[in-house]
This record gives C-alpha cells, sequence and structure tokens, in this order.
C-alpha cells in the first residue's frame, strides 16, 4: 500500500513536471518575433475621409456598421475609423497581412452593400498604402478608378 501511495505521488509529479513544461514552452512560442519591415509583404491603408457635411451622429453610425460588418467577413488585422473634433474629417486605418487580402477586401467592397453608401457619407480625399504592395494589386487598385500614393519601407520593422 505504501509503494503503491509513492508510486501516485511519482505519477502525480511527473504528471505535473510535464504539464508545467508544456505550458512553458506554449509561453515561449508566443514571444514576439521582430522581423524588417522591408521584408513584410503587411499593408496598411491610411485613407483620409471628409464627411460631406454629415452628421458626427450618422457618420459614427455608418462607421460601426461597417465595422461590424467587416469584422465578421474580412482579413483585415487593423480597421479603424478616427474622427476630428469638429466631425468633418475621418481618418481611416487599415492593416493586411499582405496585397492578396488588400485585393480580397477590395473586391468584396466593390462587390459588396456598403459601397454606395460609404460615398454618400464619405468623399476620399487621400489614399495611402504603406508597405510592399504587389504589381497584381497596384494594378488592381488602378482598374477599379482607386488613386493611391505608395510608400514602400525604407526602414523599421515589424513585430509579430
Amino acid at each position: 500500500m505504501k509503494k503503491l501511495n509513492i508510486m501516485k505521488k511519482l505519477l502525480f509529479l511527473l504528471l505535473f513536471t510535464l504539464t508545467f513544461a508544456a505550458c512553458n514552452t506554449d509561453m515561449t512560442s508566443k514571444e514576439l518575433k521582430v522581423l524588417d519591415n522591408s521584408k513584410s509583404s503587411e499593408l496598411t491603408f491610411i485613407l483620409e475621409l471628409n464627411t460631406k457635411n454629415n452628421s458626427i451622429v450618422d457618420v459614427e453610425a455608418f462607421t460601426q456598421e461597417l465595422s461590424n460588418f467587416i469584422v465578421e467577413r474580412e482579413p483585415s488585422t487593423v480597421y479603424g475609423y478616427f474622427i476630428s473634433e469638429n466631425g468633418k474629417k475621418v481618418t481611416l486605418i487599415e492593416r493586411y497581412n499582405n496585397s492578396e487580402d488588400g485585393i480580397q477586401h477590395g473586391i468584396d467592397f466593390i462587390n459588396g452593400p456598403n459601397f454606395n453608401r460609404f460615398f454618400e457619407i464619405f468623399e476620399i480625399e487621400s489614399f495611402l498604402t504603406l508597405g510592399n504592395a504587389t504589381d497584381e494589386f497596384k494594378k488592381f487598385t488602378k482598374e477599379n478608378g482607386f488613386e493611391i500614393e505608395y510608400r514602400e519601407s525604407i526602414g523599421g520593422y515589424v513585430r509579430r
């Protein structure tokens, strides 16, 4: 009986040690890595929008509708609207893992239910794409009428 209790304790200790080691390994694997930004395929969109004299209430309601719609369907990792104090300007920031995700967002936006309403609420004053956009992405946006200023990485990092 005494041997059985010792064996149970040793087995428990072994299982505890293995569990702790596994948890510790998971924590280590979640450490963020720093990558050279010039090697990143991520794209960031920064759109400066004019609210076309729509009320702040209408603008905020629409941006929340869009956010709710997009979070369920889109591959973006960041999607946020920021309004000026006077409610006349909005900055939209979107980040995608790569050009393919950016193209998919464009296809979904153009063919989606919010396209016309977007241009009733907003006028695009400027559209910056930051990162190393592919030629396919640039072709897609040009063919679909988006006037974009592209800026490629010259330094920095991405932490993942």
